[in-house]
């Protein structure tokens, strides 16, 4: 049986990326006949001049930016608000950072499959290290899930309130030194969601568990802590289709490779193209020069 299924695309100046993100979905995943309907919701808080118009997304929701993780949140809560509040026959959305682009969906097809079968509600997967992988300590990839449009809104899992939570709770955790994370945060929103649904906290953190299909195909998703302490993430997964590279070189070297004949103009433009200045425009300072 085919599936309705929303993309949520949230961007705050990765341009290109954006755009090239919607060719793959109205192309491949089209074409794949797969799905029997697909609404795009894209939400921006860049400037405008970086972004004026719609491109192939059926909503375009502009916002402010506050700030990094919250404004991160915020793009979120409110795409899926758009969801659940104009398009309620979807059955599932998958949410994506700009730059993270699908282009397998027979793999997503599966997954959205396992999901419907087994009833789990949320597709993810952990956002940590070889070393330290569990989802409870360290949270769930926002880059990249999936979620039960349905479950989600009966139980209210969003919005995540990220700046709520951050006034509340903000001097405590400056105080340990730390950020809100908002792979943690989201997390929380999940179990609080499913404790609506079974009034148990005895086993609230099992039966939450029990209901999150692991996208194990990338665990863990960073490799390393480099010399600085940054977490070092691994970019490209084969098997899922999933290309997650900040630099679109990489990404034009990997679609060069793959027997795909991608119909956009800007993903065309990136594959044809040996000078990448261009690439995201004046939203991030050129990098990308051959």
């Amino acid at each position: 049986m085919k599936l309705n299924i929303g993309f949520l695309i949230y961007t705050y100046n990765r341009i290109d990326d954006a755009k090239i993100n919607m060719e793959i979905i109205r192309d491949i995943w089209t074409k794949s006949k797969l799905f029997s309907d697909i609404k795009i919701v894209h939400t921006y808080n860049g400037k405008k001049e970086w972004y004026s118009k719609k491109y192939l997304e059926d909503d375009l929701v502009v916002m402010k930016n506050p700030g990094h993780f919250q404004g991160a949140a915020e793009l979120i809560d409110s795409g899926i608000k758009k969801f659940q509040e104009k398009y309620k026959n979807i059955d599932y959305i998958i949410v994506v950072a700009p730059d993270t682009w699908l282009i397998k969906p027979d793999y997503i097809s599966r997954i959205i499959t396992k999901m419907k079968r087994k009833e789990l509600y949320w597709a993810t997967c952990s956002w940590g290290l070889p070393e330290r992988n569990d989802i409870v300590d360290i949270g769930s990839a926002v880059d990249f899930f999936i979620l039960n449009l349905k479950w989600t809104r009966k139980y209210k899992m969003f919005p995540t309130d990220y700046d709520g939570f951050h006034k509340k709770y903000g001097d405590l955790f400056l105080y340990k030194g730390g950020n809100i994370m908002l792979e943690k945060l989201i997390f929380a929103r999940f179990l609080k969601a499913i404790y609506r649904q079974y009034k148990d906290n005895n086993t609230l953190k099992y039966i939450g568990l029990s209901k999150i299909l692991k996208l194990t195909d990338r665990e863990p998703v960073h490799t390393h802590v480099d010399k600085d302490g940054f977490w070092i993430r691994k970019a490209y997964w084969s098997k899922m289709g999933l290309l997650t590279h900040h630099d679109p070189k990489p990404k034009k070297e990997i679609l060069k490779k793959t027997n795909i004949s991608f119909k956009g103009v800007n993903i065309n433009k990136l594959l044809k193209n040996n000078d990448l200045d261009y690439y995201n425009g004046d939203s991030i300072k050129s990098q990308y020069s051959k």
